[in-house]
């Protein structure tokens, strides 16, 4: 064999190593291609589940922070109009006619109470309240109505004025009211 041969053969021989060394890099480079792209495509995958179970949440959320907002505004409106209400029972509780027959009813209900001790009252009542109970009229007090009997001895007040009997009232039936006003579905 001749030298030429020879390295004629080598180089064959080397051109033939050569392209099996690139076929197999070209295989282990499709195969890691192939890899990667699976790896990404559940990368994208579990990223996209992750986003839509985020935002998902972020609905739920919302929803629960609307619902809440809206129930707030509705306590909020049903407060003011309980509050309305009561201000204007206490109002007609206070009109003179009203007043003057609930002075009268209180002082004889509570008779005992007061013929032992002193009878306070507000400006208006002032009148009417002396002449029911003479020398027992302990002054005047600030209030829309009613009165306060104190006893001889300043230890026990019997409170009866009308924003405390209302407001006594008013936390028994605050309940009941609302149910009629507001009833539950």
């Amino acid at each position: 064999m001749s030298l030429e041969a020879l390295v004629q053969s080598i180089l064959d021989k080397g051109t033939a190593e050569k392209s099996e060394i690139i076929g197999a890099a070209r295989k282990e480079m499709e195969k890691l291609l192939q890899e990667a792209r699976e790896k990404g495509q559940q990368d994208i995958s579990r990223k996209l589940d992750d986003a839509r179970k985020a935002a998902e949440r972020l609905k739920v959320q919302e929803t629960a922070r609307s619902e809440l907002e809206s129930r707030k505004t509705v306590l909020i409106a049903q407060k003011e109009v309980l509050d309305a209400v009561k201000t204007e029972v206490l109002k007609r509780l206070s009109s003179p006619e009203v007043r003057s027959e609930l002075l009268e009813a209180l002082l004889d209900k509570h008779k005992e109470d007061w013929q032992s001790g002193k009878v306070y009252c507000g400006e208006m009542n002032q009148k009417q309240v002396k002449s029911i109970v003479g020398s027992r009229f302990g002054g005047t007090i600030e209030c829309s109505g009613g009165v306060v009997i104190e006893s001889e001895d300043r230890a026990n007040k019997v409170d009866l004025r009308f924003e405390t009997l209302l407001d006594d009232i008013w936390e028994d039936s605050v309940k009941e009211l609302a149910d009629l006003l507001w009833p539950r579905k």
